[in-house]
Formats: structure tokens, C-alpha cells, sequence
């Protein structure tokens, strides 16, 4: 009898499923509680993690000696979220990258159900868990792609836009706080674009690019997440508030056209001056953002 031939061992997966980019700034222990979730994950073994930090000052920097199989880039100052997150998705290996805000929770299948949503599923090309605040009453998180009078009043007052509802899960836009998207859709985009963008709304772009390819977003009814109510406070909220009216001018002026873009700026310009918010309306003025280098 010929001698018998030994099974073939499984076939090892080449690479993560998914990546997970955590921008991180002054924010050691709301990290501390994002990345023990993350390790806690179903199917943690096919999950990378990589966390960008935007030149902290606390622990945040220190996180990979602590939990050993992050990976910390370190950056030597805060450029905004969107440089960050570029350099988070070039230094990937998976084909779904997963943005996730530090306050973010996940519950322990939350990842694996966004990633098999993905898959499965070829007109999705972005998705996100359903949030939860800490006493698991459930935040909605889907909204519609925003007019301008919307932007001028998130911009100016950090409120948040507008929230709808999502049919069959279906949304037009997500909260960008837990938010995966296929890498290669981004990379046709020639990444994030950080031109336009500093800290806000190149995720919201994203989306625009979604809907105007004729795919979907989905928010995952199987995958849950808490969002925390404490995430760091801006250095100065000025600044970052002229940098959410020039990324918002930025999106306006690209599907609206020119003229849009400078009326909305200047009506943001207007109401800064009403409100005696004179800094702002001088930084509004000079179109200043949080990354002055692009």
C-alpha cells in the first residue's frame, strides 16, 4: 500500500483583515480603555493596530509598552487628524482600514461584524457599529450629506450635524468616530485630502465620494460600540473652529462651486463678528487651520 500522504496544514492567512488607525493626542487614558477593547476583540489575530500620535505630550507615545502588538507612529507635532490618518493608512497592510476615535469602546464583535458587512457585500464601501453612550442608551450616528447653513452651524459651534434616519441601515454619511472604509476606494481618491482638510470633514468627503460612485455606506446593526463623553478638549478652540469653517468652505467650494465657498465663508466671518468672537473672525479671515503647512 502506498504510504499514506499527511493532511495539508490550513492555509495561514497572508496578511491582517483589518487595520485599525487611532489618531491620539493628550488622551493617554481613553486610549488605554479604545486599545484593551480592541485586544478583546472576536478574531484579534487578523486585526492590526496602529495608533498615530499627533505629538503628545502624556503617555499616549509610551502605549505600545503597555500593550505590545500596537504599532505607535510618532509624529513631532499635531497636523490635524487628516495627515495623520493618511500616514496611519500608507503604513497598513489590510485591504479595510478602520478610523476609530479613541473614546470609541468597541464591544467584542464590533469589528469582525463591520469587516464581514464588507465582504459580503460588494455595493458597501464604508460602515459603522451602532454607538452607544456609557449607559448603552444608542446615539444615532447616520445623517444626510450636509447643506451649508448645517456646516456653518457645526463649524462655528462644534455641534453636530444633523442626524436621520437610516433605512435598512443605508446612510447617506456616518459619524466618522468608528468609521471603516475600503482602503482601495480611498487610495483611487489619491488618499484623504489634506490640502483641503486639517483636522474636520475629510471623512465627510469621503462619503460625498461614496454616494457620487454609486455605493453604500451601511451602519451594522450586529456591531456595537460605546462612545465615551471624554475626549480631549481642543488646545484652542478657536483654531479649531476657524479649521472646521476652512475645511467646511473647502468642501463647499468643491461641490458648490467657488462662489458658495466664499459666501459661506463669509457668512461664518459675519456671525464670529455678531457674537463679538473677534479672534475667530480674524482667523476666519486669514483662512487659518490646525496644519498651516498645507
Amino acid at each position: 500500500m502506498p504510504p499514506a500522504v499527511p493532511p495539508r496544514p490550513p492555509e495561514v492567512p497572508a496578511g491582517p483583515r483589518v487595520s485599525i488607525v487611532v489618531v491620539t493626542h493628550n488622551c493617554e487614558s481613553a486610549l488605554r480603555r479604545s486599545i484593551a477593547a480592541l485586544e478583546a476583540s472576536t478574531g484579534r489575530e487578523r486585526f492590526e493596530i496602529l495608533t498615530v500620535d499627533a505629538g503628545s505630550t502624556d503617555g499616549c507615545p509610551r502605549i505600545d509598552a503597555e500593550f505590545p502588538s500596537v504599532t505607535v507612529l510618532r509624529l513631532p507635532r499635531n497636523f490635524g487628524k487628516t495627515r495623520a490618518r493618511n500616514i496611519g493608512m500608507r503604513t497598513a497592510q489590510a485591504d479595510l482600514i478602520l478610523f476609530l476615535d479613541p473614546n470609541v469602546e468597541v464591544r467584542p464583535g464590533a469589528v469582525h461584524a463591520l469587516a464581514s458587512a464588507l465582504e459580503s457585500r460588494e455595493e458597501l464601501t464604508a460602515a459603522g457599529p451602532v454607538l452607544e453612550d456609557p449607559s448603552g442608551a444608542p446615539i444615532q450616528t447616520a445623517f444626510c450629506l450636509p447643506t451649508p447653513s448645517e456646516l456653518a452651524e457645526a463649524s462655528l459651534g462644534a455641534a453636530p450635524l444633523p442626524r436621520a434616519a437610516a433605512p435598512d441601515g443605508i446612510a447617506e454619511a456616518i459619524d466618522e468616530t468608528a468609521f471603516m472604509v475600503r482602503r482601495n476606494f480611498v487610495a483611487g481618491m489619491n488618499y484623504l485630502d489634506e490640502k483641503r482638510f486639517s483636522e474636520h470633514w475629510s471623512l465627510l468627503e469621503v462619503c460625498w465620494q461614496i454616494r457620487n460612485a454609486g455605493k453604500k455606506i451601511l451602519v451594522v446593526s450586529t456591531g456595537h460600540a460605546v462612545l465615551h463623553p471624554d475626549a480631549p478638549a481642543p488646545s484652542d478652540e478657536t483654531l479649531y473652529a476657524a479649521d472646521r469653517v476652512s475645511g467646511a468652505a473647502a468642501y463647499i467650494s468643491k461641490h458648490l462651486g467657488f462662489g458658495a465657498g466664499i459666501s459661506f465663508r463669509l457668512k461664518c466671518l459675519f456671525s464670529a463678528m455678531v457674537s463679538l468672537r473677534l479672534r475667530l473672525a480674524l482667523s476666519i479671515l486669514t483662512a487659518s487651520r490646525l496644519d498651516p503647512t498645507q
